[in-house]
């Protein structure tokens, strides 16, 4: 028995045992390209830490004090419902098609591959590419935004270079197109989740000061009003969903992740970025709020004086938009890049892959700096994209595509009762969403229209 027992196999490092050492459950343990749930957490974060942020005590003006932080809590919790059902969605159906990761395109074509219904199955090809394009709007609007607030910030801390405001925009633009480029070359999962660690540390140094500044401001909170009225606290569900810009970040980080029992977990990836980014957000909004009252501008840095330790604040922000702009153009590329080489390799099968590879990124960042060099009023035109499409992917396809995914499951796992509960709560959500995107393009278009016919 002992020369038994010391020839037998050591026991995998995948797998969990009880406390009598029994194994439980061997656990999945993807290879390659993968990153730890702390990366992951970080990449998440930092894809929903952006400038969008810095609006929200504006926001909270808008919808009222104690009205905003409730309404803060609630649209997180929604958030964070959206993306645990579509990760779990996802999961469930790439271990069904024996598939290691789906990125969100994919993953709403076998949605409707496995489906019951015909007309999902015959036009799984067409809602793949909805879902894509949905996609590829929102994250090239962030990205162009990225560009638009870096080429501000730089021409502010650089001398004049034109007395034309748009000039000056460009070459600012053009210059930091340089290193855009530079950041937009890397393949990986893990160098991506590197510069959102790098991001991440300039952008917590940024906040950082500026709540300092905040904190230490005498509080208005005795004299702001709990709730505005309805407009304003439609306009503040609008400007706060658009804040949370990470939505389409979350099934390319858990693809990459090591674990993925480890993304949906109790205190797993997922989890522990919504806490984190949700008690964020409402700190930023209360405290920047009750130290400004009314006075609060539509951007909380324009209420922090720049001169000594502030003005390195736009420095720190620049740096983490610099970086930023890699990881949201990471999903385009997660998401596109396999079939494009596919196609474009059938047709010019001597060409360097290393040249298909590059020209492909640098396709699309040249296409963001032109959409921010070009576009006029792009900077409150975005958000209109940001709230719709981001809603979308956050509030209206995960509820649909669990409960397509899930219903022959639902009907023979769970009695009547359990079935019409999780059937409510995904209509009550989906209504929740279209309520988002009703506020949020109400309140967009109202900006729109008025900044097109302010008198020049």
């Amino acid at each position: 028995n002992l020369r038994m027992a010391d020839e037998a196999p050591p026991r995998p490092a995948n797998v969990e045992e009880d406390n009598d050492g029994r194994n439980l459950v061997e656990r999945e343990r993807r290879q390659g390209d993968v990153i730890s749930p702390t990366r992951a957490v970080l990449t998440l974060s930092k894809s929903m830490f952006n400038a969008g942020c810095f609006s929200l005590p504006y926001a909270w003006k808008l919808g009222g004090l104690w009205m905003s932080f409730i309404m803060s809590f609630v649209i997180c919790g929604f958030n964070w419902y959206g993306n645990h059902i579509l990760v779990k969605s996802s999961q469930h159906l790439a271990r069904k098609s024996e598939r290691s990761a789906l990125d969100y395109g994919h993953f709403a074509k076998k949605v409707c591959d496995y489906s019951d219904i015909r007309f999902l199955r015959n036009n799984s090809k067409a809602i793949m590419y909805v879902v894509n394009v949905t996609i590829l709007v929102y994250q090239l609007g962030m990205c162009a935004v990225a560009i638009l607030f870096i080429s501000d910030n730089l021409a502010f801390l650089l001398p004049d270079v034109s007395t034309d405001r748009h000039s000056e925009m460009i070459a600012m633009a053009s210059i930091v197109l340089v290193f855009i480029i530079a950041t937009n070359m890397f393949t990986e999962m893990r160098v991506i989740s590197f510069f959102a660690l790098i991001s991440s540390v300039f952008f917590i140094l940024g906040a950082v000061v500026i709540m300092q500044f905040c904190v230490r401001q005498p509080s208005h909170h005795a004299e702001l009003p709990f709730v505005t009225d309805f407009t304003g606290v439609v306009t503040m569900i609008g400007m706060a969903m658009y804040a949370f810009e990470g939505q389409t970040m979350i099934l390319p980080v858990e693809n990459k992740l090591e674990t993925p029992e480890d993304f949906l977990a109790p205190f797993g990836v997922l989890p522990t970025t919504m806490v984190v980014c949700g008690a964020f957000m409402t700190a930023i909004g209360f405290y920047g709020y009750t130290a400004f009252g009314d006075a609060v501008m539509p951007t909380i840095t324009t209420n922090v004086p720049s001169n000594g330790l502030y003005s390195t604040v736009s420095v720190f922000l620049m740096i983490q938009a610099l970086l930023g702009h890699s990881i949201a153009l990471y999903v385009v590329f997660d998401m596109f890049f396999n079939g494009f080489r596919r196609k474009f390799t059938n047709r010019f099968p001597n060409c360097s892959k290393f040249v298909v590879d590059k020209g492909f990124r640098l396709f699309w960042v040249l296409v963001t700096y032109l959409m921010a060099v070009l576009i006029p009023q792009l900077e409150i035109m975005i958000p209109l994209i940001g709230v719709t499409s981001g809603t979308l992917c956050a509030l209206i396809y995960p509820p649909i595509f669990e409960m397509i995914t899930f219903w022959t499951d639902w009907k023979s796992m769970l009695s009547h009762r359990e079935r019409m509960i999780k059937i409510s709560i995904n209509c009550f959500v989906i209504c929740i969403g279209t309520f988002c995107i009703v506020a949020g393009v109400y309140t967009n278009a109202v900006a729109i229209i008025g900044a097109f016919t302010k008198p020049a």
